[in-house]
């Protein structure tokens, strides 16, 4: 009986509430998920790990980025420009799987505190301590861009 009276008044005080996110227009909105778009293709870049395709999808990520008006948005994205900007067709991947595991946190922060709907979801590796965003619709299952050797592993965080 104490634990039922217990879980009724931490369900009425809030504590489980689902955290509400910031509303956009509808042209942020739209320029975020373009960035989000984009994004799918450096991740599938990374997937199949192609040093130009991860060179030329990182560029066209940041294209987008720089295309964001918000100027609250533009500084949470500031540094993954300067994160992407540094990934180089003939760089090491693990450099470059470090430098895009910070755009990835980066894109999950502005996810998680901006209502972009449904379409995209949080995922993360505990083998290699890495975390990116995936198009769930795209993908029904994880698609882990940092391990060739595992490339599922990994799950949503949501």
């Amino acid at each position: 009986m104490t634990r039922l009276l217990l879980m009724v008044a931490l369900l009425s005080s809030g504590a489980f509430a689902a955290k509400t996110k910031k509303k956009l227009s509808d042209d942020v909105k739209k320029q975020v998920i373009t960035v989000l778009e984009k994004n799918e293709v450096l991740h599938d870049a990374f997937f199949t790990y192609d040093g130009d395709k991860v060179e030329d999808a990182a560029e066209a990520v940041e294209d987008a980025i720089e295309a964001i008006k918000d100027p609250e948005i533009a500084k949470l994205l500031k540094f993954s420009k300067e994160k992407l900007d540094e990934i180089e067709d003939d760089k090491a991947r693990e450099e470059n799987n470090k430098a895009y595991n910070l755009v990835s946190m980066a894109l999950i922060h502005v996810k998680n505190t901006y209502d972009l709907g449904d379409k995209y979801a949080a995922f993360s590796c505990p083998m290699v301590n890495k975390k990116w965003i995936q198009n769930k619709e795209k993908h029904k299952v994880v698609m882990n861009p940092y391990a060739p050797e595992m490339p599922n592993c990994g799950s949503m965080d949501e």
